[in-house]
């Protein structure tokens, strides 16, 4: 066991300083924020505890003082009782001590406590040992004489390496049943400690522009027992043994589940598989260099289906039912969002249809100028008030003046009534852009180029630049569109361009004898993409360099240079 002199010399100074206010109320969910955080780790012979306890809290964790004299260090946490299939178990303190409070954010968003929280935490970590495979195994946190929780406490269990929950509230006595065999099927008798992907298998169909996506989420274990895999007795997954995985799950999986679209059966046109970890930070593709334990590898697998347009249905049958399972969760999504389904055993088909009612298909386009007008002409105005004039001047040298001035001077009213009522004489654009129009111009290209980047095909994307980059420069500037402006996810999609917004024109400088500008600019992309159900949004700033030459009433790209992408 052990501690420091100067944690256990603060441990004392809290015992008699704290106050014994109540708890704060707790939620369901978000157990992150909470003051007190606690993780529960079953082992094959043991359940290791580590706690993270508010200097403010500190009393509620320290049990009372014994007989047999036990220190302060030694009765910290053993508040927090385990037991093993109904028998209470004796807590082992490995480690006593002060330290910064750990920072714990999930895949969404950062969080605001919902109380002033201490900057340092005593850190305990206990270990609860039992004998032989126990079937449920109880936490009760620090409750009062009426079973009320006496402090807030944010929680995280796994069993054998596989979590249990995401990010909960420990607030009450809490049953977890145990699968030895299997620890992906142990579970909490309470729904509310239940982690997000419930299911060791999970697909996501996406319906995209210019793509069919289909992605599933299998265990390794899964795998292997429908595809005899040559890992002899490897008990973990390195750069190797994974290598031989990829190859035999984009095999397997190439004639599995077959999609159509639009009543035509496709092929995927590409086929990626990698490892990932599903933890409360969300979802992340791990390194090719990455160990990880065979038995509780989970695969990411992305099967890609190249459209031209947007689909109006599509149907995947689903043929990937292991003996523990006979339903799978499907998750629909489309531009406007995701929709949840399922496939069974009995009904294993699913199928997207196409509602949208706004939908306008994302092309590429010439970029104009709108013509300048700069000079309007009252005409109308300008027409009576000449007749008005030479009415007043011949007047004075005619018989019949009086009715001649009288229909002057209704020709000059109606002259100023017409006043507001002009002819635009309309003008051809300038070749030579000012900031104004070289926005106009800049902001067209970007989005272009966003559409652009939606194809999935090398041939697709060189035929989406012909309308805004000029022949011969498509190869150099397709290139740098794809270098410069792509974001790729972990998972190998690109982003999707949203918006574009806050662009600022920095430089506008001649760039050639044809009448070509180099444009310098910097702009705000909102790109969106998702890979296996998680949706992923996020700000990128540009600055790039663009050479643009008028043609033919419209401006193209000659060359363009992505200086920052950040």
């Amino acid at each position: 066991m052990m501690w420091t002199y100067r944690a256990l010399s603060v441990l004392v100074v809290l015992v008699l300083a704290a106050s014994f206010a109540r708890a704060d109320l707790v939620s369901p969910y978000g157990g992150e924020t909470a003051p007190n955080f606690v993780e529960l780790i079953v082992l094959e012979d043991r359940v290791r505890v580590v706690l993270e306890i508010d200097r403010a809290d500190f009393p509620y964790f320290v049990a009372p003082e014994d007989d047999a004299g036990t220190g302060l260090a030694a009765r910290t946490g053993r508040t927090l009782r385990v037991e093993a299939d109904g028998t209470p178990l004796e807590p082992v303190t490995r480690t006593v001590d002060l330290r910064p409070r750990k920072q714990r954010q999930t895949a969404a968003t950062s969080f605001v406590a919902p109380r002033p929280r201490s900057a340092e935490v005593i850190y305990a970590e206990l270990e609860f040992h039992f004998e032989g495979r126990p079937e449920r195994i109880a936490f009760t946190p620090p409750l009062d004489k009426d079973s009320r929780p006496v402090a807030s406490i944010g929680v995280l269990a796994q069993h054998m390496g596989v979590r249990v929950t995401d990010y909960r509230y420990l607030s009450q006595r809490e049953i977890m049943r145990l699968d030895w065999d299997d620890p992906w099927f142990t579970r909490f008798d309470n729904p509310n400690l239940t982690r997000h992907h419930a299911s060791p298998l999970m697909s996501f169909v996406s319906v995209e522009p210019r793509e069919v996506r289909h992605e599933l989420i299998l265990r390794l274990a899964d795998l292997e027992s429908w595809v005899d895999l040559p890992l002899d007795g490897a008990s973990e997954i390195g750069e190797a043994e994974m290598a031989i995985v990829t190859d035999a799950a984009t095999e397997f999986l190439r004639a599995r589940n077959p999609l159509s679209v639009d009543g035509i059966a496709q092929e995927p046109f590409e086929l990626r598989i990698s490892r990932i970890a599903v933890g409360v930070e969300g979802l992340r593709v791990l390194p090719e260099d990455a160990v990880t334990p065979r038995r509780t590898t989970l695969l990411g697998a992305i099967l890609s289906y190249p459209q031209t347009s947007l689909a109006d249905e599509v149907a995947m049958t689903w043929g990937l039912f292991p003996k523990t399972l006979s339903t799978i969760p499907v998750t629909l999504t489309d531009p406007a969002g995701g929709v949840p389904a399922q496939v069974r055993v009995d009904d294993a088909t699913v199928v997207w249809t196409n509602h949208l009612t706004s939908w306008h298909e994302p092309v590429t386009k010439p970029v104009t100028l709108p013509r300048d007008s700069p000079l309007r002409l009252p005409l109308l105005s300008g027409a009576f008030a000449l007749g008005g004039i030479l009415l007043a001047a011949t007047a004075l040298r005619a018989p019949g003046k009086r009715r001649r001035l009288a229909a002057a001077a209704v020709a000059l009213a109606l002259a100023a009534a017409a006043s507001p009522v002009t002819l635009g004489l309309r003008q051809p654009p300038s070749s030579v852009l000012n900031e104004e129009s070289a926005g106009i111009v800049m902001s067209g290209l970007i989005e272009n180029a966003g559409v652009a980047m939606l194809e999935t095909r090398e041939t697709a994307f060189e035929t989406s630049l012909a309308p805004f980059v000029e022949d011969g420069q498509r190869d150099a500037v397709g290139r740098e569109i794809l270098r410069g402006l792509t974001v790729t996810l972990p998972s190998g999609a690109r982003g999707r361009v949203e918006k574009i917004e806050d662009l600022v024109i920095e430089d506008i400088r001649p760039a050639s004898e044809a009448g070509g500008q180099a444009v310098l600019a910097h702009w705000t992309a909102t790109m969106t993409g998702g890979h296996w159900g998680h949706l992923h949004r996020r700000k990128v700033t540009y600055r790039a360099l663009a050479e643009i030459v008028p043609q033919d009433g419209t401006w193209m790209l000659s060359g363009l240079t992505v200086l920052r992408a950040q």
